[in-house]
């Protein structure tokens, strides 16, 4: 029996006979997704959130879980990502994220900065040649399977890596091959225009991979310096004063742009990311930044992802790159939902929706039959939760 919690109350049960289901989930803005996830079992159970103030048609996400993306070139669209991205509280000492990789990718984040170095001569992740691991390290092929096991189960989404990198190209090249993720790997030419996000969803080339050492070899193309494509801002704020959008590293004239926006000494500062990550402090430095260089933010790369407003700042990035409307901020994401995939229990949480009168969840459970079991649920706001009204 798997049960559905809306807030801190538990609002539905349904079967859950294979002990492993996923939840598939949209929020809706101009009711357009953000977000799709699937599991490897053909059962799925898809929960999407209708703002009643509104009336419309469910609409499935393309590219990277918003169709208004597909047609844009990977250039042209930002992107969640998380700096020093292995690094995740529980794993690690000093850490930097508070979820793994796997779990950062079914919550949106698109792009991840990776550490990589050699232990006992296994191409590992932990930040710091000094501390040689022992704050907490992992096999980069198994962070590589996860990112496969992703692409596999969801055909419409494009990633990125980019590394900084203590180990020779010809060893990453072999810890790709060994995790079954370089099929996905895309190569792009210096100069080149990049694609659209639809072509490379359609040719099935959706690992984007950057590396700050440039020692590719024959062969190793989809292997790019990253300098010779992106230009980044200042990674070495130690407080809010020291924040800059001069550039840094990279050539300005560079096709991607890496917003650094974080606040890090010895690991990562949670505090400090509750702060620079909610709105309006990061909508107005991303403003800031874009008046400034007049270019869009391609990596918005951030600590504890999963705090402030993050994904929902992107989202608006990706609706119009000239500037955020200040008077469309959310202080926050309308829906989270974790575990996911999940067996017995998942979450969902309703933040800071004051602007919706309710809210409309439908679950659809599809079988390996043809058959299906639909449960619709309502919900109406009381005291910042959704309460759970009747089912049907």
């Amino acid at each position: 029996m798997a049960e559905l919690q809306l807030g801190r109350k538990k609002v539905i049960k349904w079967l859950c006979p294979n002990n492993h289901c996923s939840l598939i989930y949209h929020t809706f803005r101009k009711f357009t997704s953000n977000h799709r996830l699937q599991s490897s079992m053909s059962r799925f159970i898809l929960i999407s959130i209708l703002l009643v103030m509104f009336s419309s048609p469910l609409v499935y996400g393309q590219c990277n879980g918003d169709s208004a993306l597909c047609n844009k070139r990977f250039n042209e669209v930002s992107y969640v990502t998380t700096h020093n991205a292995f690094n995740y509280e529980g794993a690690f000492q000093l850490p930097n994220q508070g979820f793994p990789v796997s779990q950062q990718l079914q919550d949106g984040v698109r792009a991840f900065m990776l550490d990589v170095y050699l232990l006992f001569g296994t191409p590992t992740l932990f930040h710091n040649e000094s501390t040689i691991g022992v704050l907490g390290n992992e096999s980069l092929e198994d962070i590589l399977v996860d990112m496969k096991q992703f692409l596999d189960l969801n055909p419409n989404e494009v990633v990125s890596i980019i590394f900084e990198c203590n180990v020779t190209a010809n060893e990453m090249d072999t810890v790709f091959t060994n995790s079954g993720v370089k099929p996905y790997v895309y190569t792009q030419t210096t100069g080149q225009t990049w694609p659209t996000l639809q072509s490379m969803i359609d040719d099935n080339k959706r690992l984007v991979v950057f590396s700050d050492v440039d020692d590719a070899g024959p062969g190793q193309d989809w292997y790019h310096y990253v300098w010779d494509f992106c230009v980044e801002t200042d990674y070495s704020a130690a407080s809010r004063a020291d924040f800059s959008c001069n550039f840094n590293r990279g050539d300005s004239l560079n096709g991607l742009f890496i917003l650094n926006h974080f606040i890090t000494g010895i690991s990562g500062v949670e505090d400090s990311a509750i702060l620079i990550n909610a709105n309006p402090y990061l909508t107005n430095r991303v403003n800031q930044c874009m008046s400034y260089q007049s270019r869009l933010p391609n990596f918005l790369t951030v600590d504890f992802y999963e705090e402030g407003n993050v994904m929902s700042t992107v989202d608006l990035l990706n609706e119009s790159y000239t500037e955020i409307d200040e008077k469309r901020v959310s202080e926050g994401p309308i829906m989270k939902v974790f575990p996911n995939p999940f067996s017995e229990l998942a979450n969902i949480f309703v933040n800071n929706s004051a602007q919706y009168k309710g809210a409309t969840l439908r679950i659809v459970d599809m079988g390996f039959t043809a058959s299906f079991y639909s449960v619709e649920a309502h919900f109406w706001k009381v005291s910042g939760l959704y309460e759970y009204v009747n089912d049907c």
